[in-house]
């Protein structure tokens, strides 16, 4: 019987070793390679926020990342290998996102509207053939993007209006050499703002499902081109101070 039972503990006590690699310890190891490979690839400093898909597994041969460039603040995606290779991340196309989104940002913060952006160019392009350090206007020169989409939250504020949030758009579009504007927008009450715009901030992708439970008070899809928006400013005054959803 003790024999029976030591051989019973010797195999639990092996499961829970092989366990143990394969989470928190195996995680922190990912991790730091992850870290690693990144600094070598790019210079700078790299913190990984969150592991998604891990190597393992018969169907799966790397693990994803959502990381953060400590020196410049993006948040990003990275693939790794088994061999701890970077063999994709789109580190580059979010340092060229990140220049229209300080624009964007800085243009409605001009008309008194506070806001965050997540921003992309879409067309044509493989986020690897984008370099590191190129420019807005250059990107927008070279890989002649679309459009450019995403989202953007506003915090409630009873001066909100469709004129200027309209204008700042529309500025920002002409600063893009007239390349249309896609935006997703939701508007965000007052007292949730800050919180919510610290893990907008965080995300290295966005899409409707992430504002589920953020009791939001409205949202609308706008597009902006260099003749105006799609929605009227009237319409605009009653989405920005919470009136009925135009899209979900």
């Amino acid at each position: 019987m003790n024999k029976i039972l030591c051989k019973k503990v010797g195999v639990i006590l092996i499961i829970m070793s092989i366990l143990g690699l394969m989470g928190c310890g195996n995680d922190k190891y990912t991790v730091k390679r992850i870290e690693k490979a990144l600094t070598e690839k790019y210079g700078g400093t790299f913190e990984v926020l969150a592991l998604g898909n891990r190597y393992g597994t018969m169907t799966n041969d790397y693990v994803q990342a959502d990381v953060k460039a400590v020196d410049s603040g993006v948040v990003f995606s990275a693939k790794m290998n088994t061999k701890g290779e970077i063999i994709a991340d789109n580190y580059a196309g979010v340092l060229v996102s990140k220049q229209l989104e300080e624009m964007l940002n800085s243009k409605l913060e001009s008309e008194g509207i506070t806001v965050k952006s997540f921003m992309t160019g879409f067309g044509n392009v493989d986020a690897g053939e984008i370099e590191v350090g190129t420019s807005l206007d250059d990107y927008i020169a070279k890989h002649k993007p679309d459009f450019f989409g995403g989202y953007l939250i506003v915090k409630e504020s009873s001066n909100n209006t469709g004129a200027t949030l309209t204008k700042a758009l529309q500025d920002t579009v002409h600063a893009i050499q007239n390349i249309e504007l896609r935006i997703n927008v939701w508007v965000i009450p007052e007292e949730n703002f800050d919180k919510i715009a610290t893990d907008f901030s965080q995300l290295s992708d966005v899409d409707n499902s992430w504002f589920d439970d953020k009791d939001t008070l409205s949202n609308f899809l706008i597009f902006v081109n260099s003749e105006g928006a799609d929605i009227n400013e009237n319409e605009l005054n009653q989405l920005l101070q919470g009136g009925d959803k135009k899209f979900q």
